[in-house]
């Protein structure tokens, strides 16, 4: 699956966000400085073509609904950044995440606590 631009994953946001919708109430719902409609209209074709989005004709309009879940991009995501800033190792991102106290010993604990599951159910 190809990577998601900025300006790409913005109008994504939006279409989680919502669940399906038209280009009107995509650019209602992008946040300020809103590009053009005309821009969003490019970006949602894009999306379209990347295989992000599909989209049903009603009447004179195009609905856009997302065709990958948030969390499904989210992890797909994930996976890439480790690969590519992180060596593949999830330790790594999470030692980086102490480092530049982006997680709380409280957060720390209920991931062990989280593996320590995961590993119990898989015995």
């Amino acid at each position: 699956m190809k990577p998601l631009t900025k300006a790409e994953e913005q109008v994504m946001l939006v279409l989680w966000q919502l669940g399906k919708g038209f280009l009107k109430d995509i650019v209602d719902q992008t946040p300020e400085p809103r590009p053009h409609p005309n821009t969003i209209a490019t970006l949602l074709k894009i999306l379209v073509d990347k295989g992000y989005v599909t989209y049903e004709v009603q009447g004179r309009n195009n609905c856009y609904a997302p065709l990958i879940s948030k969390i499904d991009y989210g992890s797909t995501s994930a996976n890439q950044l480790l690969k590519g800033y992180f060596e593949g190792s999830a330790a790594l991102l999470v030692s980086q995440f102490v480092s530049d106290k982006k997680l709380s010993l409280q957060e720390l604990e209920d991931l062990l606590q989280q593996i320590k599951s995961a590993k119990n159910s898989q015995s």
